[in-house]
């Protein structure tokens, strides 16, 4: 009978997946299902997939408008690139987990973790939250990255949180405080980051039509830290 039941359980499992994978929704989109655990989001996503767990609701994303990712290439070259030069820690994309408590696994569009914590780095995901993280806001993932995403990143103590707005042109970063964190805007200059220490971005680079190039702005990052 157990035999069964877990045949049942799995092959349940293959059906829901097969659903999410042949039916056809247009973009843009948010799926939630519920009742979700840990293992069942390990076997729902893959590399392909851009999807959180958040207190055992699947919740998984559309796929990027090519500005989301054209803003998402740009920006990691420059972080890793940064990064990596000056051998600060490890800078990661969009299908890198974060195993932040029980039944809350997320995926930031790009993360960043000190060298003093990759311990915590494993085969398939980050066990805590990383030191920072980004986000590139689309029009269907504003509440829930500026409401209950943010939340999370907050009470798992995220030191820095980047919200890229490229619609309303402002750069949110929310800062932590001890305890408390606090919010600044930037709409134009420059934007430093106090978690990896001495790289910035210029907030007019994201606001362009075609995004300068990369290789250029690095060069400018690197000469002024």
């Amino acid at each position: 009978m157990a035999g069964e039941e877990e045949g049942k359980s799995k092959k349940d499992r293959n059906l829901t997946e097969l659903i999410y994978r042949t039916k056809v929704i247009e973009p843009p989109y948010l799926i939630l299902k519920f009742g979700v655990s840990e293992e069942e989001y390990d076997q729902l996503t893959d590399e392909d997939t851009k999807a959180d767990l958040f207190d055992g609701t699947l919740i998984i994303h559309s796929p990027a408008s090519i500005r989301h990712e054209d803003i998402f290439v740009f920006l990691i070259f420059l972080m890793r690139g940064y990064t990596e030069h000056k051998q600060l820690g490890k800078v990661l994309g969009s299908r890198a987990t974060m195993h932040l408590a029980h039944c809350r696994k997320f995926e930031p569009d790009i993360l960043f973790v000190r060298k003093e914590r990759l311990e915590l780095l494993k085969d398939k995901e980050l066990e805590g939250a990383a030191d920072m993280v980004v986000e590139i806001i689309s029009s269907w993932t504003r509440d829930y990255d500026l409401r209950e995403k943010r939340q999370v990143y907050h009470d798992a103590g995220i030191d820095e949180i980047w919200f890229i707005d490229d619609e309303e042109r402002k750069i949110v970063v929310d800062r932590r405080e001890g305890k408390e964190y606090s919010t600044g805007v930037t709409t134009s200059g420059e934007l430093d980051s106090e978690v990896m220490h001495g790289f910035f971005v210029r907030a007019e680079w994201f606001w362009q039509e075609i995004l300068p190039d990369p290789f250029l702005c690095l060069q400018e990052i690197l000469k002024g830290s």
